[in-house]
């Protein structure tokens, strides 16, 4: 299976028409429950072993990758949701479609492509090898993995280049656990195994499996990786894989050291007691210093994580007043409209009731004008000057109320247009911050278990052994940082909807207005809550109100999370 073998960037790239198309053979069902969790399909990417693979992206606009299995089979969640380690894929959501009997399981994306697909590439190049450095590195990231799930009683059961993916920070991530087995004892065997033919050990012929046999398909990643022309030659790869199962070791290329020729001989003995575990691998003594290199965060991920706080904190420096400022600005044209509003209500509910006086008025010395030989007509002159005067009066309250409208609907379109600009400069770089942490916490493990090792290689490479102890004071805070930062996203995402919709009232003429509104403006003065109101106009404000209050809660939020992040600037 091949989980990001396409670059969300390449998908950005794409024109409309190739979208529809790749999104035209995703089943529509599976498109709108993925919505109603707050996920958009982009396209498919392929089959795993136990369902089709989609790459997603999230509410925040994240991408991530969803597996859609048959509900039934729910061990595979159980599994991956136990897991979260630096090495293995990491579990995100889950839900179900009772209709349809699918289960769908959202993990990481990794952005760097498979394993596979990196020795096709590598393959392609004029030297078409690997160097045993990297070879090395990747031995123990896996070997790591397997360590991890082993001492679980977790047996992966399908170890092979397409499920081992790649990082945009360069590290493995051992991913599809969709053949995996929890065993009730370490020694226990599970009943078979899927795993790819090329990679399957002797013993799974017999429908045994155990952690050595993971340990078996490891083994035959390692010569791949060292063999590529042989592994390109279907033909060749498959003899060798006949001769290993009846006890001839395939042949590794001199260019490699002989403790590593010599390592994948003894993981590809025929009898799994003669294999080592992942626990004697990773003690093997030419390994101890890419063992050390590999037990502490990843060098790329920390570089990154360091430029997106610093990032970040200039943002904070150079935009959070404005943010500041622009909420300020939306409370007080908040204020002014619904102050406005009730100004020109009365004033337009007095005009009426003085022109219905003089109306009547009018009628009346019209009606006496026969009996009283015209006499009455100074009255009917009269209630027709109060009426004028009353209508004059409604007319200028409503006019003037649709005058500031106006210049109200240019002020919240200037707040709004400087509101986007502004807070994306500062979200931007925290979601990143975000997203980051959530990747360092997976190594959580490495500091909590080796910390002073962590601290003995920092100084080695030059840093401070200062570094070490920060970061563990970070990852102590990360779910904190990482839900904060999420939910700042997701209100500033709300309220930007919300300014926009708003901008409408503006152009609302409030000129039919009755005592009802004065009751309700003054039963509900300064509501945020637009139940309460009846009202459209004041349902209007009391949005615009809550609005407000949800800005200064984002204002709230990020400063925390700058104050939270301040130890480590």
């Amino acid at each position: 299976m091949t989980y990001a073998a396409f670059e969300c960037d390449l998908w950005r790239t794409q024109s409309s028409e190739m979208r529809h198309s790749y999104c035209a053979t995703i089943p529509h069902v599976f498109a709108g429950v993925l919505k109603e969790h707050g996920y958009t399909i982009q396209r498919e990417l392929g089959q795993g072993s136990s369902g089709t693979v989609y790459l997603v992206t999230n509410t925040d606009g994240d991408p991530c990758v969803v597996k859609v299995i048959d509900y039934r089979h729910n061990e595979e969640v159980e599994i991956l949701r136990s897991l979260k380690y630096g090495y293995i894929v990491t579990y995100v959501d889950s839900f179900k479609d009772e209709d349809n009997e699918q289960l769908f399981v959202v993990m990481e994306y990794c952005a760097g492509g498979d394993l596979h697909k990196r020795m096709q590439t590598q393959k392609e190049k004029k030297k078409g090898i690997f160097e045993e450095k990297q070879i090395i590195d990747w031995l123990v990231q896996i070997c790591l993995a397997l360590q991890y799930v082993h001492e679980k009683n977790i047996l992966h059961g399908d170890i092979k280049p397409k499920n081992v993916f790649l990082t945009e920070d360069g590290y493995i991530n051992v991913g599809d656990f969709g053949c995996s087995k929890t065993l009730q004892r370490a020694d226990a065997y599970a009943e078979s195994g899927v795993v790819a033919e090329l990679y399957k050990s002797p013993e799974v012929f017999q429908k045994k499996y155990t952690s050595k046999s993971d340990i078996w398909s490891l083994g035959w990643v390692l010569h791949d990786l060292c063999m590529l022309d042989v592994w390109s030659d279907t033909v060749e790869r498959r003899s060798r894989l006949d001769s290993s199962i009846k006890g001839t070791t395939p042949h590794i290329s001199t260019r490699y050291s002989e403790e590593l020729r010599k390592l994948i001989k003894e993981i590809l003995s025929h009898d799994a007691k003669d294999r080592p575990s992942a626990d004697e691998i990773l003690a093997k003594p030419f390994l101890r210093e890419a063992v050390k290199r590999n037990k502490i965060f990843p060098e790329k991920l920390r570089q990154r994580l360091e430029e997106s706080i610093k990032t970040f904190d200039k943002a904070y420096k150079e935009h959070y007043k404005d943010l500041e400022t622009l909420v300020s600005e939306w409370g007080k044209t908040t204020d002014s409209l619904e102050k406005t509003h009730y100004s020109a209500t009365a004033g337009s509910l007095s005009g009426a009731v003085i022109g219905t006086a003089g109306g009547i008025t009018a009628v009346v010395g019209a009606i006496l004008a026969p009996f009283t030989f015209g006499a009455s007509l100074i009255v009917t002159a009269v209630g027709i000057g109060v009426g004028v005067a009353g209508g004059v009066t409604g007319a200028a309250s409503n006019i003037t109320n649709t005058v500031k409208q106006k210049s109200f609907k240019k002020c919240l379109q200037q707040i709004e247009k400087k509101y986007k600009l502004v807070s994306l400069k500062l979200l931007s770089p925290l979601s990143d911050v975000r997203r980051l942490l959530r990747k360092l916490s997976k190594f959580q493990d490495f500091a909590s278990d080796s910390s002073s090792d962590n601290v003995q290689m920092v100084q080695g490479a030059g840093k401070s052994a200062g570094y070490v102890i920060i970061t563990l004071g970070m990852l102590s805070n990360v779910a904190r940082i990482a839900v904060q930062a999420a939910k700042i996203v997701r209100t500033v995402a709300a309220v930007s909807g919300v300014l926009s919709g708003l901008l409408v009232i503006a152009d609302i003429a409030f000129i039919v207005m009755d005592s009802r509104e004065i009751h309700e403006m003054r039963q509900h003065w300064k509501t945020d809550d637009s139940e309460k109101v009846k009202s459209s106009k004041l349902k209007a404000i009391a949005e615009m109100r809550k609005t407000h209050n949800e800005l200064q809660n984002v204002l709230k939020e990020i400063k925390e999370a700058k104050e939270e992040l301040n130890t480590y600037i």
